[in-house]
């Protein structure tokens, strides 16, 4: 019966919600009541009455189990605290494993647990070989792999097994490196630097580790050390005092102070600004200053002689800075480390002797002389000094592709045909035991180029005057005093030209010899014959008299113009090598007038040639003289073809 009771009371329940508009039951209201109630004025807790203590419950048949469980909030609160406190504990422990395996646990990539180190001397002589110690061990609980030892050498560094080849970083595989292992590496190069001079090497290591492609990096301290000495010593020597254009020599000596063989030793000079460099021995391996020397032995020496001519003011001061070491490998003309360094200087006095030498008179470094001419030349020497000069001597060197044995004449001294000089000294020439101050001494002799020779002939000529004077302090107790002159033989270019009325260039027509009121043409031919220079620039002019007509027919090197206003002839022959012949052609017209019956007319008028001699820098000129209508020797003609006849058959 229940069942269906329940089943009404949901119908009526589900009816009223869903009825619209009907007023449901209503609910009774309770009025509010005026009772005052107490209200606390104070935190203290106030007294509490005493609860009746219920009587135990009676447990029936009929008392539900809902009935008997009143109270389950205390059992709520004690199992969050069980929560709580379980949490709390798994933190802790999470945090103590935590820090056991940072502290014990593995950290297989850090690079505190490697240790690398570099030992080495602190002092070692340069050119000796260093002897390196490098350590590597790795702390870390595994291996690691693919390790590799990386040295960085200073400049200058070489290696010990290929002679001359530099070291500037070196790498080395040490392959696996286990745990706890310990690699000892030892090093050798070959240190070179100047004395004093700190060095330093660089070594690192890179590794990596297993499962990983990163590359990690350790570096040791680096190993800093002296060079305690040079591994060469080098000397510098030349006079103290230099007379402005004398030429002097500067002897270096370069000295092995290594215990090994040194190999490419590069020696550098720098010259200041009044050197002139003439010539070394050894000969310079690159330019005018370097020299390489191949092999130095221990304590052997190599001596490099350096001539020049110094110029410069009375009082002025020089240096010349000398620096030997090894050739940097990428550029050889460069040092890669240096050795040792040196310096020579010298200061510029006035010439104790003044020496002048005059060529036909002329005191010009370069003299130009005309082919086959002979030449006076003298040799003037003043002591410029406040001191006597003793014991002179003048040597005359002569040379150059014009010079010949056969045309020297000294009117005193003595010729050596082997040698090619001229000398005068005490022996000879009494006047030249001694030269007071201010004193001139004059010499003399002649000579004159060989004509036998074709091109750029020339004859050198340098005078070397030696003198002893009281030694003083840094300064030669031999003194040398010189001069130089170069003859050279002018280029002599000739003109030359011939007037002819066959046809072999232009058809000429007209009457030979010449009629009066008759036209006659000719062809002109003009050629230079140039000397033992080459020229260019060259230029012909001539000119046509009244009487003769330019016809405009050429032909022929270079080019002819021809002004009609002037009657002026101008060929451009341009450039003529040495011994080498231009021609050029060009026909005119003669029309001779009664007045000059029974005279051999002027074709064209003297002929001039200017051209600039390219060997001697001169302006070189020929002439010749003007050409006429006589050419009696062409076609049977007598020597009255040239000759103007009133009529033909005169």
């Amino acid at each position: 019966m229940s069942g269906i009771k329940d089943t009404e009371k949901m119908e009526e329940v589900r009816k009223r919600l869903y009825e619209r508009g009907k007023q449901g039951p209503l609910s009774k209201s309770h009025e509010l009541s005026d009772v005052t109630e107490q209200v606390r004025t104070s935190w203290e807790k106030p007294p509490q009455p005493a609860l009746p203590v219920p009587p135990p419950p009676i447990i029936t048949e009929q008392t539900q189990p809902a009935d008997i469980n009143m109270a389950p909030r205390p059992r709520k609160k004690e199992y969050r605290l069980k929560i709580l406190i379980a949490g709390f504990g798994f933190f802790v422990l999470a945090m103590a494993l935590s820090s056991f395996f940072l502290v014990f646990g593995r950290n297989d990539i850090s690079a505190e647990n490697i240790t690398i180190s570099a030992t080495g001397p602190f002092t070692i002589g340069g050119g000796e070989e260093l002897q390196l110690q490098v350590g590597v061990t790795n702390d870390n609980t595994v291996a690691i792999e693919a390790a590799t030892l990386i040295v960085e050498y200073p400049n200058g560094t070489q290696s010990t097994t290929e002679a001359g080849k530099e070291l500037f970083t070196e790498r080395l595989s040490l392959a696996t490196i286990k745990s706890g292992e310990t690699l000892n590496v030892p090093m050798r190069a070959l240190v070179f630097g100047e004395e004093n001079e700190e060095k330093t090497i660089k070594v690192s290591i890179e590794y990596r580790v297993q499962g990983s492609n990163a590359t990690f990096f350790k570096e040791a301290e680096p190993l800093r050390f002296k060079i305690s000495s040079s591994p060469l010593i080098i000397r510098a020597d030349t006079l103290k005092k230099i007379s402005s254009g004398q030429e002097t020599d500067v002897v270096l000596k370069i000295i092995s102070n290594s215990p090994t063989p040194l190999s490419q030793v590069l020696v550098k000079a720098e010259y200041p600004s009044g050197f002139d460099f003439t010539k070394s021995d050894p000969a310079p391996s690159h330019s005018q200053n370097m020299w390489l020397i191949e092999n130095l032995e221990p304590e052997k020496e190599q001596t490099i002689t350096i001539t020049g001519v110094v110029v410069g003011k009375e009082t002025d001061e020089y240096a010349i800075n000398f620096t030997v070491g090894v050739p940097n490998e990428r550029d050889p003309q460069s040092l890669a480390s240096v050795f040792a360094t040196a310096q020579t200087e010298f200061q510029i006095e006035q010439p104790f002797l003044d020496v002048v030498m005059r060529v036909d008179n002329s005191a010009q470094d370069e003299v130009v002389v005309e082919p086959g001419k002979r030449s006076n030349v003298l040799v003037e020497f003043t002591n410029s000094l406040d001191d006597t000069l003793y014991d002179l001597s003048i040597e005359v060197q002569l040379s150059g592709n014009a010079f010949s044995i056969y045309e020297v004449g000294p009117s005193s001294g003595y010729f050596d045909s082997s040698k090619n000089t001229i000398t005068w000294d005490v022996s000879n020439t009494g006047a030249l035991r001694q030269a007071t101050p201010g004193e001139t001494k004059r010499l003399s002799f002649s000579v004159e180029p060989d004509s036998r020779v074709s091109r750029t002939p020339q004859i050198n000529i340098n005078v070397n005057a030696k003198a002893r004077r009281v030694s003083e302090n840094n300064v030669a107790e031999n003194l040398v005093g010189t001069a130089a002159t170069v003859v050279k033989v002018v280029s002599a270019p000739q003109i030359n030209a011939v007037a002819n009325h066959a046809d072999d260039i232009f058809v000429n027509t007209g009457p030979v010899p010449p009629v009066s009121d008759k036209a006659t043409t000719y062809t002109m031919s003009l050629v230079i014959e140039n000397g033992s220079n080459e020229i260019n620039d060259a230029i012909v002019t001539t000119s046509l008299p009244a009487y003769v007509t330019w016809l405009d027919e050429v032909q022929g090197t270079g080019d002819i113009s021809y002004n009609p206003t002037t009657r002026g002839i101008e060929w451009n022959a341009g450039d003529i090598g040495a011994n080498g012949q231009v021609y050029t052609s060009f026909q005119v017209s003669l029309l001779p007038r009664a007045l000059q019956i029974g005279t051999i007319p002027t074709i064209i008028s003297e002929q001039r040639i200017k051209a600039v001699d390219l060997f001697t820098g001169t302006v070189v000129r020929d002439t010749n003289a003007p050409i006429s209508t006589l050419i009696a020797s062409e076609n049977g003609n007598d020597k009255d073809s040239g000759t103007v006849r009133a009529t033909e058959s005169d």
